[in-house]
């Protein structure tokens, strides 16, 4: 697989067979370390594997005059969307979405102000959203978290493709993949199972001060169901608080019963051990059943590493237990 170079405007200026490319997508880190022969590039520049998702753009270059090769870092494709933050318009507290999924894409690849890198499938993905609230007030503003949440509340993940004619790197909404089988007892790859007891009461604290204050008080049943009626009370209980101090009641209550969905999910891991053969992408749905020992536990991959070089492609996978 040769690497592509390319100058500011996307552009190719070089190409190369020997390099060694070593890549991080999903949840946490989303950039890329580059070594090769070419003292050219620098800050702008990009690199693709044209029709992959292997390349992004130029942040930093390290020349060190012993080696006869040059370290390039920067920002992954989808490092690029997590570096670009979702902000609602002024006076507002969220920025919200409607349509099929394709077509949001290419709305938000034009608000962050990519479209000179960017561009979105034309066709139809045939999944939607109604609705979808990007919020000022949360801690995941950036771009890429919350499309990849938007885009997991339709069953769907993000696919990016280079796409060398276009110059852009063309973001897709397509269905998650469910590989929950490969984990039954090992049979396709190796897993390790752990669950403990999850927050199962969480108190709830919106707008205003002291007696005024905006209170809502959700409870998790022992099949992870979450309502406000309480059903686990003496030593199995755990209670925690969650604050958002600028939330009405309804608000409150929806950003609540997210949260703690996720705890439920938290307190039970999954965690492929080994290398994959690449069949994962970021989102997908992945587990563990033991039939053994009576556990069954259901994630997805949240965090990609990829070690790509002429010769081909090395994979470590994590789920979203695990980062």
């Amino acid at each position: 697989m040769d690497l592509i170079v390319t100058d500011a405007t996307g552009k190719p200026v070089a190409s190369h067979a020997s390099y060694t490319l070593d890549l991080a997508f999903g949840s946490g880190e989303n950039d890329f370390d580059l070594q090769v022969e070419d003292a050219a590039l620098k800050a702008g520049s990009r690199i693709m594997i044209d029709g992959t998702e292997y390349g992004g753009i130029v942040d930093g270059v390290e020349i060190d005059t012993s080696a006869d090769y040059v370290t390039v870092s920067g920002r992954t494709w989808h490092g690029l969307l997590a570096s670009r933050l979702v902000v609602p318009d002024a006076g507002q507290l969220h920025y919200t979405v409607s349509g099929d999924l394709n077509a949001v894409l290419g709305e938000l690849v034009q608000r962050l102000g990519l479209w000179e890198r960017m561009s979105a499938e034309e066709s139809a993905s045939g999944m939607s959203v109604s609705a979808w609230k990007f919020s000022r007030a949360s801690a995941d503003m950036d771009a890429y978290t919350g499309i990849r949440a938007m885009l997991r509340s339709a069953g769907a993940k993000l696919r990016i493709r280079y796409d060398s004619a276009l110059r852009k790197a063309v973001l897709s909404a397509v269905p998650r993949g469910d590989y929950t089988s490969d984990g039954l007892d090992g049979e396709r790859v190796d897993f390790i199972l752990r669950r403990t007891r999850p927050v199962n009461h969480l108190h709830c604290l919106g707008t205003g001060e002291g007696l005024e204050r905006v209170v809502v008080d959700l409870y998790a049943d022992k099949a992870g169901n979450v309502s406000k009626r309480q059903t686990i009370t003496g030593m199995a209980l755990r209670e925690e608080v969650f604050e958002s101090s600028s939330a009405e009641a309804a608000e409150l209550e929806e950003d609540g019963i997210k949260r703690l969905k996720e705890m439920q999910e938290e307190m039970s891991e999954c965690g492929l051990t080994g290398a994959d053969d690449g069949r994962y992408d970021i989102d997908d749905i992945v587990g563990g059943t033991s039939v053994e020992h009576g556990e069954s536990v259901v994630t997805y991959v949240a965090q990609k590493i990829a070690s790509v070089t002429s010769r081909g492609i090395t994979y470590e996978t994590k789920t979203a237990m695990e980062v």
